[in-house]
C-alpha cells in the first residue's frame, strides 16, 4: 500500500482473511479484548506438544482478517529499548539501529495528545518522540479517566523500586506507565493496518487487491528476460494462490515480490517455494531452489502467565504496564544470577541445537547470539519482564511475561500443500533460565498485590488457587505451575531473521531473501531478536522503511 504513493508502479496485493469489519473485531476496550479469538477472524494455530511446558499443545491467536493480528490484538503501542534496535546493526545489518528506525516510527504515527483529564489521571507523553501526521492513529481510549485506585497502584510500584516512566516510546521502557493504543480516540475506533493503510488507498488505479491464500512463489528460468529487477540470484516472476472458490491461480510479478505473511506463515511461503533447509524440503517432497537453513528457525516467543485475585473495588481502572529490569527482578541475587546464566550459555545453545534436530542450527552461532542477548539484559540494563496490571469490578489481574527468552523454537510446513497447519513449536520453557526468570516475575507480581498501598483491595487467589501456589510457595512449586500454564504471548518473531547469512539469517539489510534477486520480506519474521515493546509499532516502522528502500532502488 505504501508503494502506491510512488504512482509509477502497479501493486497487486494478495490478502488472506475476511475483508470487512466484523462487529467483534473493532473492540477497543480492555474488557473486550480477545472477543475475536476462536472466531472466523482467528487462525487459531496450535503448537506441537510443548515438552518443557507440561507436554501440552497450546493455542496462538493470529488475525485471519485484513489487517492481520493488528485487527484482533491488545492494541498496545510500545516500541522497545534503544539498545535492542542497536543490536540489529551488530547482527550484520549496517545502518539499522534506534536512530535510523526512529524517523520511521514517527512517519507511521499520528499521535493524539491526551486530554487534560487524562493527564490528571496519570497519562504522560514527551512530544519529541512522536509523529503527528502518519496514517496510524495512536492515543489513549476515551474511557481512560481518573479512578480512586490509581494513586495506590502507582505507589505500589514505587514501593518496589519501579519508577514512573514519562513515555514508553522514548527508547527507554523501564518503569510503569500507561501506553497509548492503536486507536482513534475521537471516534473510539481500533486502527489496524487495514484501516490505516488499505482502506484510504484501495481505490487508487495502481492498486489491485485480490482475495485468497498464497501457496508459493514461482521462479523464472532466466534472470532478466521476464523481470526488470537489478539484483542477482533467483528471480521471482509470480505468486501462486488459492482463490476463495478453490481455484489455483498465478499472479505475475515484473518487478518484486514482497512477502508479509507474518512470523508463522512466511516460512511456509518460502518453504513451499523451495527456499529453506534442504533436509526439511526433501522430506516434504519439495525441490530445493535455495539452500537457506535459517528459514523457520530462530522462532522467539515469550511465555505468558496470568495471576487472578478476587477484589473488593466496585470500579475498573485503566490497564497499566510495568517494565522490569534484572535488578528489579533479582535484587541482591543479581550478580550471582548474571554469572551463573552467563556460564550456562553453551548449555542453552546445545539444548537449542538438540531440540531442533534438523541440522539447521550451529551451537557456536547460537552461543554468540545468546551472549549478545545476555549482555543486553545484564550489561545494557534492558528490561527483561513485563507485568500488565488490570482491576475490574470484583477482580484483579496480573498478566506477565519474560521479554528475552533463551528458548528457541521453529515453524515449518507440515505438508507440501497445507500452509494453514504449520508445525509450530515455540519450545516454551526449554531453557532453565526462562523458568528462573518467569518465577521471579511471578513472585514480583504477587508482591505487588501484597504491598501496603494495594493489599486492602485484594481478596483470595483465584488463579492459581492458594493450594496450588500458597504465599510461601517454594521455587519448585512456582516452576511446576509456570511450566504447566505457559502459553504463547502472541509476539512471535525471528523466523526469517535479518542477520548475516553466517548467523542463520534469511534476509539481508535491504530485507531481500538471500539467494534471490527480487523477493523481500516485511513482517515480524525479520526481527532478529525479541523486543521489550509490543510488535505492532516496529512492524509499521519496518514497512515504512522498506517502502523507501524499494523506491530508492526502483
Amino acid at each position: 500500500m505504501l508503494l502506491t504513493r510512488a504512482g509509477r508502479v502497479t501493486i497487486a496485493c494478495k490478502l488472506n482473511g475476511w475483508p470487512q469489519s466484523w462487529e467483534g473485531h473493532n473492540r477497543v476496550g480492555t474488557d473486550q479484548f480477545a472477543q475475536a479469538f476462536d472466531t472466523r477472524l482467528d487462525w487459531n494455530y496450535t503448537t506441537t506438544p510443548q515438552v518443557h511446558a507440561g507436554g501440552r499443545s497450546v493455542t496462538l491467536h493470529q488475525g485471519r482478517v485484513w489487517g492481520g493480528t493488528s485487527a484482533i490484538n491488545g492494541m498496545a503501542y510500545v516500541r522497545g529499548n534503544r539498545a535492542e534496535f542497536d543490536i540489529w546493526e551488530e547482527l550484520g545489518n549496517p545502518g539499522w539501529n534506534w536512530d535510523t528506525m526512529l524517523p520511521y516510527f514517527k512517519k507511521s504515527e499520528k499521535y493524539f495528545i491526551p486530554r487534560e483529564d487524562q493527564l490528571a489521571a496519570g497519562a504522560s507523553y514527551e512530544p519529541q518522540h512522536h509523529g503527528f501526521k502518519g496514517p496510524l492513529h495512536v492515543g489513549l481510549a476515551p474511557a481512560f479517566t481518573n479512578t480512586s485506585a490509581s494513586p495506590r497502584l502507582h505507589a505500589a510500584w514505587e514501593s518496589l523500586s519501579v519508577p514512573r516512566n514519562p513515555d514508553f516510546n522514548s527508547g527507554s521502557v523501564r518503569g510503569y506507565s500507561y501506553p497509548p493504543s492503536t486507536l482513534d480516540p475521537t471516534l473510539n475506533v481500533r486502527y489496524d493496518s487495514s484501516r490505516a493503510y488499505i482502506h484510504p488507498v484501495e481505490h487508487r488505479p495502481n492498486l489491485q487487491i485480490l482475495q485468497g491464500t498464497v501457496k508459493r512463489i514461482t521462479w523464472a528460468r532466466q534472470l532478466r528476460k521476464q523481470t526488470q529487477c537489478q539484483g542477482k540470484g533467483l528471480v521471482a516472476n509470480g505468486v501462486e494462490y488459492l482463490t476463495e472458490a478453490g481455484e489455483m491461480k498465478i499472479i505475475r510479478a515484473t518487478k518484486e515480490v514482497v512477502v508479509s505473511a507474518g512470523a508463522i506463515r512466511t516460512p511456509g511461503v518460502l518453504e513451499g517455494s523451495g527456499v529453506g533447509n534442504p533436509q526439511i524440503l526433501k522430506a516434504l517432497g519439495i525441490e530445493t531452489k535455495i539452500d537457506l537453513p535459517g528459514v523457520g528457525e530462530n522462532l522467539l516467543e515469550q511465555p505468558h502467565h496470568t495471576l487472578v485475585y478476587n477484589g473488593n473495588l466496585e470500579e475498573s481502572t485503566n490497564a497499566f504496564y510495568a517494565y522490569i529490569t534484572a535488578e528489579n527482578l533479582f535484587g541482591e541475587r543479581l550478580a550471582a544470577v548474571e554469572a551463573s546464566s552467563r556460564a550456562r550459555i553453551p548449555e542453552f545453545a546445545r539444548a537449542s541445537v538438540e531440540a531442533s534436530g534438523d541440522g539447521a542450527l550451529n551451537a557456536t552461532v547460537i552461543e554468540k547470539l545468546f551472549t549478545i542477548q545476555h549482555d543486553l539484559m545484564f550489561k545494557k540494563n534492558a528490561t527483561i519482564a513485563e507485568i500488565l496490571t488490570i482491576i475490574a469490578v470484583g477482580l484483579q489481574f496480573s498478566d506477565y511475561w519474560i521479554l528475552f527468552p533463551f528458548s528457541r523454537g521453529s515453524v515449518h510446513l507440515s505438508s507440501k500443500e497445507d500452509i494453514d497447519k504449520p508445525l509450530f513449536d515455540p519450545r516454551l520453557m526449554l531453557a532453565d533460565f526462562d523458568v528462573q526468570t518467569t518465577v521471579a516475575a511471578g513472585r514480583l507480581a504477587k508482591r505487588f498485590w501484597q504491598s501496603e498501598p494495594v493489599a486492602a483491595y485484594v481478596g483470595g487467589q483465584v488463579l492459581p488457587d492458594a493450594v496450588t501456589l500458597p504465599d510461601d510457595a517454594t521455587d519448585a512449586q512456582w516452576e511446576t505451575w509456570a511450566r504447566n500454564n505457559a502459553v504463547p504471548n502472541a509476539h512471535p518473531v525471528g523466523t526469517a531473521s535479518m542477520m548475516s547469512r553466517e548467523l542463520g539469517g534469511v534476509v539481508d539489510p535491504e530485507l531481500k531473501v538471500y539467494g534471490t534477486a527480487n523477493v523481500r520480506i516485511v513482517d515480524a519474521s525479520v526481527m532478529p531478536i525479541q523486543t521489550s515493546g509490543h510488535l505492532t509499532s516496529t512492524i509499521y516502522a519496518l514497512a515504512e522503511r522498506l517502502s523507501d528502500i524499494i523506491k530508492d532502488t526502483a
